[in-house]
């Protein structure tokens, strides 16, 4: 990540920071009428944008090396869930952290791992 590009993450990050504390003043109403969602939903939303910008930054800040880079690059490059979320990292919600894959995807990404730890030896 560019520097500019972590400077407008940063901004992001705080933008939705400022928005999670609006919306916590906002009432049911208010959110159903300006997001056509409820409150909780809105929130929800905002919650997950929050987490992965904090992890666009982390990542930026602590990139992946060695194995652990090697595994995410395998995982992502057949499991489209974990290209989407952009680690393997615990986020420590259910939601985030126990993803579908398929079977095939799984296999190609295990037969390529076993691969990559038979060059290594």
């Amino acid at each position: 990540m560019t520097k500019k590009e972590m400077k407008a993450t940063i901004e992001k990050l705080k933008m939705l920071q400022n928005g999670k504390a609006a919306l916590e003043q906002m009432t049911e109403a208010d959110c159903l009428e300006l997001f056509g969602i409820s409150r909780a939903q809105a929130l929800a939303n905002t919650e997950a944008a929050l987490a992965k910008t904090e992890q666009e930054i982390f990542r930026a800040e602590h990139p992946l090396i060695g194995i652990d880079k090697e595994l995410y690059e395998i995982a992502a490059k057949h499991l489209i869930t974990v290209q989407e979320r952009g680690d393997l990292e615990a986020r420590n919600r259910d939601s985030e952290d126990f993803i579908e894959v398929s079977v095939w995807g799984l296999e190609a990404a295990l037969k390529d791992a076993y691969e990559a730890g038979r060059k290594n030896k």
